[in-house]
């Protein structure tokens, strides 16, 4: 008989939880929160200098040569 009292408890719980949840929805559809309307901030054109490699990473890459020593630089 216990057996019983517990299964009738766990579906009274579950549709209590059901009810209230039905309820929150229906509540939330009758009030509707106030939508203030957005400023857009539209961005202006500047002309503006940025600051971009004028060369490409291949021609970068390519003018930079490792210095070899000179003479004068292993003389002591």
């Amino acid at each position: 008989m216990t057996k019983v009292n517990r299964n009738v408890s766990i579906v009274v719980v579950l549709l209590v939880l059901v009810v209230i949840a039905g309820y929150l929805i229906w509540l939330r559809s009758k009030v509707q929160p106030v939508i203030t309307p957005e400023v857009q901030v539209m961005p202006t054109v500047s002309p503006e200098m940025s600051a971009s490699p004028s060369a490409t990473p291949r021609e970068a890459t390519a003018s930079v040569r490792p210095q070899s020593a000179t003479s004068s630089s292993t003389k002591r």
